[in-house]
């Protein structure tokens, strides 16, 4: 039987029978879960993927339900910016080598012909197919297989299980690896134990497939071959590294996922709460999610009819202007190194240890609740005795300009906020630090941290949350009243803490903070190439190591890294 011949749907329960078990029934039905009003179509097949699986409490439970049921679409799809997946383009390139025969060099270059990337890019996905090559050098020798490997189950609808990721066979097949790529920081960030789960029972379980022409409909799954020991493994196409997540028998495979996988693949299914975030822009019920708030003009950019839709942050805009190929890099998730530097570290854990006060929210911040032993900060912030000690002097001006009252309602720490500018055809993110009211007015909080006062700078320029801030209060866009909205912004330094605020319902306040957003968002609205602009940011650009175009620069002396990132904005 050929891979484009189906298989007999009055065989494919038997099929899936494994010797000695019951019927594997990997995603329960969900005949529970309601279709959301604004989608049409199939609710079959439902297929789920270890894509769906990972991101925890950050993802939306609705759009993961939505995304499991490709049949399903919206009544109005927006026109969406697609970068391209790094992970999907080494992929390409290793296809081209295992089975085109291709030698690197002529893959990577007949893949970047099909699919032009940044040059930034284009180095790293060099970098990471050499990586995975050397990595598996040692790894035992198996066959390339170009099928996937999909467990499927037919009632009344179509449920599959399958998992992304290279997959390698014995010549009998009785034995299979299956292995996931990662970016980087394998060590630092392991595989859950679902993860692993549904990768091992995909593995042991799953029928040989080729990729469906229609992603709407069925994997056109063969006959299950026999299959006595499975691997999964991880490769980290950063440091080149290959590490055995499972090495075990199909009935263990099968054990380890009625422990963990099952479970969390029937909780995707039947999602239905809705969180706003980075799922927004992929999400097909981005024009009709209530979550998602109308905001036209909210950057003050004139309308681009044509644009399409792109998701933005301040400190996305931020990395934009010190260098758009940075901006672009970054988005991409591409390796970072040395990320931040010790002033942004002590904003970090500054901001951590306040946003655990605050998370209270019974009574202001006290003297007693400051840390005065240089052992407070968590260790992945890494800071020396001196950064913690200066973070100490810190904390110790806050309770003098606490937000948090008695008569402190609504109060939301670090949740995410969601506009489309559809003027801009932009998601805009945001994530204030605090949010509350204040006599029934809202009230942006933001938090920084300094070792040295700031001088006659301009507010909305040095830190351009507050701009944003100031244009969702002066709109409106969280409903109440404009007047008597404020936007504070606390400035923790050594020696003292300032507390500036800003009226939304000034005109002129308001009118800066639209400028000064439009100098931010326009240029990087309008850019599709982001290029690099080499120079002194080079020294500190934590993905410079994928720039051919980076300048090269004598690493900056601590003293003065400390200094200049003092006056930085923080991420705290």
């Amino acid at each position: 039987m050929s891979d484009s011949t189906p298989m007999p749907r009055e065989h494919r329960n038997t099929l899936l029978q494994v010797p000695g078990q019951r019927l594997p029934n990997e995603t329960p039905p969900a005949r529970e879960w309601t279709v959301p009003p604004e989608l049409v179509g199939s609710t079959s097949p439902i297929r789920v993927g270890m894509n769906l699986l990972t991101g925890g409490d950050h993802r939306c439970s609705l759009h993961l339900a939505v995304k499991s049921r490709p049949g399903l679409k919206p009544v109005a799809w927006p026109r969406r910016d697609k970068p391209p997946v790094p992970v999907r383009l080494a992929m390409d390139v290793l296809n081209a080598v295992e089975f085109d025969r291709l030698p690197v060099d002529e893959a990577l270059n007949a893949v970047f012909q099909s699919q032009p990337v940044q040059e930034g890019v284009s180095s790293f996905i060099g970098h990471a197919v050499r990586s995975y090559l050397s990595a598996c050098m040692a790894a035992p020798a198996l066959l390339p297989e170009a099928r996937w490997w999909v467990v499927q189950h037919v009632d009344q609808g179509v449920r599959e299980l399958w998992a992304w990721g290279r997959r390698y066979r014995s010549a009998d097949g009785s034995m299979r690896e299956l292995r996931l790529l990662r970016v980087a920081n394998m060590l630092k960030r392991p595989r859950s134990d679902v993860e692993i789960a549904v990768a091992a029972y995909t593995c042991a379980f799953g029928r040989p497939a080729p990729w469906p022409q229609d992603w709407e409909r069925e994997f056109l799954v063969r006959a299950r071959e026999d299959v006595s020991r499975v691997v999964v493994a991880e490769v980290d196409l950063s440091d080149g590294l290959r590490k055995v997540l499972f090495d075990g028998t199909p009935e263990e495979a099968s054990a380890l996922h009625e422990r963990g996988g099952r479970g969390a693949a029937a909780q995707v299914i039947r999602g239905e709460a809705r969180r706003p975030g980075g799922d927004c822009v992929k999400c097909r019920l981005v024009l009709a999610c209530d979550e998602v708030v109308r905001a036209p003009g909210l950057l003050g950019l004139p309308t681009y009819r044509r644009a399409k839709l792109r998701q933005v942050s301040i400190s996305d805009l931020r990395y934009y202007d010190a260098c758009p190929a940075q901006y672009h890099l970054r988005a991409l998730h591409l390796p970072k190194v040395d990320e931040y530097a010790v002033p942004a570290r002590i904003g970090q854990a500054v901001h951590h240890h306040l946003e655990t006060l605050h998370a209270r929210a019974d009574r202001p911040c006290r003297h007693e609740d400051m840390p005065t032993d240089a052992g407070w900060p968590d260790p992945r912030w890494d800071l020396d005795t001196e950064a913690a000690e200066a973070g100490i002097r810190m904390l110790a001006h806050h309770p003098s300009v606490c937000p948090v009252q008695e008569d402190t309602s609504d109060l939301t720490i670090e949740k995410t906020l969601v506009f489309q500018d559809t003027a801009a055809q932009v998601l805009v993110i945001a994530k204030p630090d605090l949010v509350y009211r204040d006599a029934g007015a809202w009230v942006f909080r933001e938090t920084k941290t300094t070792r040295r006062r700031q001088q006659g700078s301009d507010i909305f320029t040095q830190y351009p949350q507050v701009a944003l801030a100031t244009a969702v209060l002066g709109r409106g866009l969280l409903g109440g009243p404009v007047d008597g909205s404020r936007v504070e912004l606390e400035i923790l330094r050594p020696g003292g803490a300032d507390l500036l605020m800003v009226d939304p319902a000034d005109p002129q306040q308001l009118a800066e903070a639209y400028s000064a957003l439009r100098r931010m968002a326009r240029p990087w609205r309008e850019d599709d190439t982001f290029a690099a602009t080499p120079g002194e940011n080079c020294r500190t650009c934590p993905v410079s190591r994928w720039c051919p175009s980076a300048a090269e620069t004598d690493p900056l002396p601590s003293s003065q890294e400390t200094a200049r990132g003092a006056d930085r904005e923080q991420p705290a």
